[in-house]
């Protein structure tokens, strides 16, 4: 039988075939539900692929130990049947996130789905199979990136997903950049047998490598409306800081919530909230001769009042090595669940500027606040308006900086972008 006939055969009993899944709790429902083919993946021609969504719940894409000559490897998992589970995530809401690999306690057949090589996952862009993508997971600046070389012998590095830091267990949670997204490989509007996962992305390979395509002629004089551009939080939209927040979780600063797409800017930090973000930024700022000197694993409590044991504790070790926090005068206690004020904050990234090099005024009117008459960081908080514009008023308006109101998510993603883009980025 020819390959052309025994692909029109499989179209016709592929309806046949049985769903994807087991028995049990669902899982949530991929967008459109389909039958696997059973024909093998080297069976079907390439040029006909397709894809379809799934529902990124039930997988994870994460950054695994590997070999001295590869230290880290891709994984891709995905939860077939509810239970028992395949992974557990240590700590959702911050980055890195631990991911406890539970999938390696247990006989897993028929409840996880775990693809090791690219055997089992690919690069689909602008509905075209990439051919011969070659994955790596890089660590640059304390995190690890998920990248893909367009051919086996290219130079090109394009990025994937981050994972924003390192977990202490090696495996850590891969975060995909905005623009990607899972789909599952088709035939003939089918999921093929061997459930390959794409990395999809709608651009091209030449606009993800930042060449400029030719400008087509337009039909008409008037110009095409362009697309509006997506969020990648549903919950910005409107609010001031939106570009800075979109920025600084591009950059593995501060993340969101994936558990419902949100960032929730008006929710106030607390203070060991405040520190992790400010040691992100630290990463991005600050020498590696420096960051090299900084403790890399916790043996006792950095304060009388954070145990070795918390998670902000290295973090806390770290910035308090660095001279950007201290504890309370007499108990020496941080006091971690407590929420961060404005002025709080100011002062940590005022510190950390200094660590960076000279603060040296350079925005030429800047804002004058009315309500720091005797405050004790009255001096950081109007030097720090004059560097870069890093401190502002309260909402962006009128002369008050309310140094004793609580810092909010937003805020603080907008002068962590402030003082990373300084003064490079900023007049």
């Amino acid at each position: 039988m020819t390959l052309f006939a025994k692909l029109k055969a499989t179209s016709i009993t592929a309806a046949t075939l049985s769903l994807l899944g087991g028995a049990g709790m669902p899982l949530g429902a991929a967008p459109t539900p389909l039958q696997p083919l059973a024909v093998p993946d080297t069976m079907l021609l390439a040029q006909n692929f397709g894809n379809t969504a799934v529902n990124e719940a039930n997988f994870l894409v994460v950054a695994a130990p590997g070999s001295a000559a590869q230290p880290y490897k891709l994984l891709i998992v995905e939860q077939i049947k509810p239970k028992p589970a395949c992974w557990s995530l240590a700590n959702e809401s911050q980055r890195p996130t631990q991911v406890n690999p539970l999938w390696n306690s247990f006989d897993y057949t028929g409840v996880c789905r775990v693809q090791k090589d690219s055997n089992g996952y690919g690069i689909r862009l602008n509905d075209q199979d990439l051919q011969a993508p070659r994955f790596e997971v890089n660590q640059q600046n304390g995190e690890l990136l998920l990248q893909f070389a367009p051919t086996t012998t290219s130079r090109d590095r394009i990025t994937i997903g981050r994972t924003g830091g390192i977990s202490s267990t090696k495996f850590t949670k891969i975060y995909l950049n905005p623009g990607w997204s899972l789909t599952k490989r088709t035939f003939g509007g089918q999921i093929v047998s061997s459930n390959l996962i794409y990395f999809t992305n709608s651009l091209t390979l030449a606009q993800l490598q930042g060449e400029t395509p030719p400008t087509p002629t337009p039909p008409t004089p008037t110009p095409p409306t362009p697309p509006r551009p997506t969020s990648p939080f549903k919950d910005i939209q409107g609010n001031r800081y939106a570009a800075d927040i979109e920025r600084a979780a591009s950059l593995g600063v501060i993340s969101g919530f994936a558990e419902d797409n949100t960032f929730r800017p008006s929710t106030p930090l607390t203070r060991e909230q405040a520190v992790s973000v400010v040691m992100e930024i630290a990463k991005r700022v600050l020498p590696s001769s420096e960051l090299a000197k900084l403790p890399q694993t916790v043996y006792a409590s950095p304060f009388p009042d954070v145990a070795a044991s918390r998670w902000s504790a290295l973090k806390l070790a770290q910035a308090k090595q660095l001279g950007l926090v201290t504890g309370d005068y007499g108990t020496g206690e941080f006091r971690p669940a407590d929420q961060v004020s404005r002025a709080e904050l100011i002062a940590m990234v005022r510190k950390l500027a200094l660590a960076r090099g000279q603060i040296v005024p350079n925005i030429s009117n800047p804002p004058a606040f009315s309500d720091l008459g005797g405050h004790w960081a009255a001096e950081a908080i109007q030097q720090m308006a004059a560097y870069c514009r890093i401190a502002t008023p309260l909402n962006e308006m009128g002369t008050n900086f309310a140094p004793q109101t609580s810092a909010l998510r937003d805020y603080t993603a907008s002068v962590a972008v402030r003082i990373i883009d300084c003064p490079q980025a900023r007049p």
